[in-house]
C-alpha cells in the first residue's frame, strides 16, 4: 500500500509540473524539466517496486498452493471423519501434515537401521513399551544364534497418511510406507544365511504412531507395525 500511495502522489506531481510549463519564463521552464526528468526516473524506480512486490505476492500464492495440494495429497486416502481427525490432531500439535509425515520418514529410516543394528537404546526411545518387547527379543534371538541383519534402505517411495483417530486425547495416526530396500542375514562367519545381496524388494508396511495431545512431549511413539 505505501507502494502504490507514493506512485499516486509523484504521478500528482509530474502532472501539475507538466501544466505549468506554459505560465513561466524559459529559465523556470528549464528548471521544472530538470524536476520532470528526475520524477520520471523515481516514477520508473517506483514502478519497478510495485512489479516486484506483485510478483512476490503471485510468486507466494502459488507456492501457498503448491503446499495446499500437497498436503492434500498426503492424506487422499482419508475418509470426512478421518480427514476431520488429523485436522484436529495437527492443530493440536501445531504441525502440518508434511511435517509429520516427513518426521515419520525420519522414524521409519531410523528404527530400521537401529533394528538392524542391534541399538536397543534407539528402538526404546521410538517405540512403544509393547513393540520394544517384541523388538527386543527378535534382537536378542539373532545375537544368541551370533546372526547379524543388514538392512540397506535403497529409497521410500511413498509415505501416506491412511487414518487419523483421536480417543481419550491420544491421538493415532497410521502411515503406509512403500520401500525399496535390501535385506539378508549373516552367520558368524559372514556368510549369508538368508535373503541375497543384489536383490531389492519393495515393501509395503502399515505403521500406526501414537501421542499424548496433553502432553509437552512432542516424541511419537510406533505402537503397531503390520505389513501392508
Amino acid at each position: 500500500m505505501d507502494i502504490i500511495f507514493f506512485a499516486a502522489i509523484a504521478f500528482y506531481i509530474f502532472f501539475r509540473l507538466s501544466k505549468q510549463l506554459g505560465k513561466i519564463d524559459d529559465e523556470e521552464k528549464n528548471q521544472i524539466k530538470i524536476k520532470i526528468v528526475k520524477k520520471r526516473e523515481e516514477l520508473s524506480e517506483i514502478q519497478k517496486q510495485i512489479l516486484s512486490q506483485q510478483q512476490k505476492i503471485v510468486g507466494a500464492s502459488s507456492t501457498d498452493e503448491a503446499k495446499n495440494k500437497a498436503e492434500e495429497k498426503l492424506f487422499s486416502s482419508l475418509d470426512e471423519v478421518g480427514k476431520q481427525n488429523l485436522s484436529s490432531i495437527l492443530q493440536s500439535c501445531k504441525i502440518s501434515a508434511e511435517f509429520f509425515v516427513n518426521g515419520a520418514k525420519s522414524s521409519f529410516e531410523m528404527i530400521l537401521k537401529a533394528f538392524s543394528g542391534a541399538d536397543l537404546a534407539t528402538l526404546k526411545f521410538l517405540l512403544s513399551e509393547k513393540i520394544y518387547q517384541g523388538f527386543e527379543t527378535a534382537v536378542n534371538n539373532r545375537k544368541s544364534l551370533e546372526q547379524t541383519l543388514v538392512t540397506n534402505l535403497i529409497s521410500i517411495e511413498k509415505a501416506e497418511i491412511i487414518s487419523a483417530l483421536i480417543h481419550e486425547n491420544i491421538a493415532s495416526i497410521a502411515v503406509k510406507f512403500v520401500s525399496k530396500q535390501i535385506n539378508y542375514i549373516t552367520n558368524k562367519d559372514a556368510q549369508i544365511v538368508e535373503g541375497r545381496k543384489d536383490e531389492i524388494s519393495e515393501i509395503a508396511d502399515v505403521w500406526t504412531f501414537k501421542k499424548n495431545l496433553s502432553s509437552s512431549d512432542p516424541n511419537w511413539l510406533v505402537h503397531a507395525t503390520s505389513n501392508a
